[in-house]
Formats: structure tokens, sequence, C-alpha cells
């Protein structure tokens, strides 16, 4: 008998969950014989479902990258090798784009078949999972200074809004990074340790594009200077963000970052604060295998 776990969040994007659930599990029961239905009320949930819930052959989840992420935690804990589902709900719903999952929830749900998956690369920060960039500086702290409010009323401007302001007002971090792909140690202004070559629709760099190699980019911005920040830019729109002024990258296993004096530094992941520094990021090989839409080719 097959068996699956949906979690959903009633408060992801739009804020439809609930009213979308119902469609979401008839569909559901046409492909597995039981479905379980559990609903997040608080940060975490997703993470306690998926510990609570035995001998699962799939996991869907509905939200943004944050209740992803929680699904994916909860999978590392109890080493779970249940498919997973995403159907996007969130404001970025940056891995279900980057699998070419449409973005509109009722033709997401209608575009599975369940027949066809892949299996992706994971990163693990500490203790905690990321399943497409971890990083800091100016722009991801932006992320978390949106409010809810702004989010509903402009979605994805109100970070390039807030992304902007922080922008004007950055400052410089003072880190040791040590990495198997090389090590710098100084002032850094923006870092990203990207599992992907894209972020949302923007293809920033031609290098290590495979979700499945068990290898992440390594980004090191070192220069805030208006002339490199704007050749910054204008390389990462073409794709050739390594090859921009001030940029120093490396493909890497592993990453290892520390402050170099007493500031109080934290890491984002996916959107969401992760945790401070100092961390130890590894890229977990193949960590999950996801469903994808039907009309998607397996590559």
């Amino acid at each position: 008998m097959t068996k699956i776990l949906f979690i959903y969040n009633p408060n992801s994007g739009d804020e439809s969950g609930k009213e979308f659930v119902g469609k979401i599990e008839d569909k559901l029961k046409k492909y597995f014989d039981q479905v379980i239905i559990r609903e997040t009320k608080k940060a975490g949930d997703g993470t306690k479902f998926v510990e609570e819930t035995k001998d699962i052959d799939s996991i869907g989840v509905f939200g943004g990258d944050g209740s992803v992420n929680e699904v994916l935690l909860g999978m590392k804990k109890t080493k779970s090798k249940a498919k997973l589902l995403i159907l996007p709900g969130g404001t970025g719903n940056l891995l279900a784009k980057r699998l070419n999952i449409p973005q509109d929830k009722d033709e997401a749900i209608e575009a599975f078949d369940f027949k066809k998956t892949k299996k992706i690369d994971l990163g693990e920060v500490n203790d905690e999972v990321f399943s497409l960039f971890a990083s800091l500086g100016p722009v991801p702290e932006a992320i978390h200074e949106v409010s809810s409010e702004e989010k509903s009323k402009l979605g994805g401007l109100a970070y390039i809004k807030k992304s902007i302001e922080n922008l004007v007002a950055a400052k410089k971090y003072n880190l040791s990074i040590k990495s198997d792909g090389g090590d710098y140690e100084g002032e850094v202004d923006h870092l990203l340790v990207g599992l992907t070559n894209k972020i949302g629709n923007i293809e920033f760099t031609k290098k290590n594009e495979e979700m499945d190699n068990g290898r992440a980019n390594l980004f090191i911005q070192t220069s805030d200077a208006p002339t490199d920040m704007l050749e910054i830019l204008k390389d990462s729109i073409i794709g050739d963000i390594e090859d921009g002024k001030g940029i120093i990258h490396y493909t890497v296993k592993e990453v290892e970052i520390s402050p170099l004096d007493d500031e109080k530094i934290t890491i984002d992941i996916d959107g969401d604060k992760g945790p401070d520094l100092p961390i130890k990021i590894r890229i977990l090989k193949e960590a999950v295998e996801v469903y994808l839409p039907d009309e998607v080719k397996n590559d």
C-alpha cells in the first residue's frame, strides 16, 4: 500500500492553503492508497510531522522555500528515502522554479503523474539544511526585513526594494573561509554557496550547473566599489559572474566560514535566517529524490 504524507502551510503565498488542500487531496488519492494531511501552525511543524510519521513512500509539501526546508530537515534527521513532491505556495518558490514546476498552484498539481523523479543534492550547514544556497551580505539581510504585508502587496518586488536600500548602506565582514576548492581570509561584501547556477529566473553562471554532482559554487565578493558592483550585476545577468572584478570563485564540497572578530554574523539559507558563524557546510550528493512534472525531461 502506497502512502503519502502531505504537509501544507495555510499562510503561504496568497494565503490560500486551506482552500487548495481539498483539491490536492483529491489528486493524491488517485495515485496513493493512503493520504495523510497535516497543517502547519508554527515554525518547525514540518520537521516534526516528518519525524512523527512512519513508513511513508512519499512526502508532499505546499508552501514556500522555508516550508520545504523544514520537511527536508525532517527527512535528513530520519534518514528518510521517501520521494518529495513540491507544490509552490510561497513568495520565492526558488527550488520549485529550478525544477521547472509551474508557479500557478492549480497548474502545478495537475502537472504530476508521479512517474518522473530526479535525485538532487542538498547542503548541510551545521544542524540545518538548504536546497539551493547559503549566503550573507546586504541582499539576504534584506529578505529578513521584508514584512508579511509587503510580501502580500509587492511579492518579489518587496525583496528588490529592500535589497537596494540595504546595498546603499552595505558593510563588510572580516572572515576566514576554508574550503577544498581554495581559501580566503579578509574582507567580504557578499558570499554565496550555491548548489546550482540559477536563483529564480536568473542564471548567474555557467559553472557547475548540475544539481546532482555533489559540488557547489562558492562566490566571494571582495569589492563594494560602485563600478565593480555594476560590473558584477552585468556579469550576473549574462551568466558569467565568476569573471567579475572582485569576485573569487571556487567549486567546493566542504566550506568552513569563521569570523575574524567578535561581530555576530548570521548566514542566510534559502531566504531564511540560518545559524550564526562559525559554520561548516557540506554538500550531500543526491540526498533527496524529487518528483518532476510529467513534461519535464529528467536530465
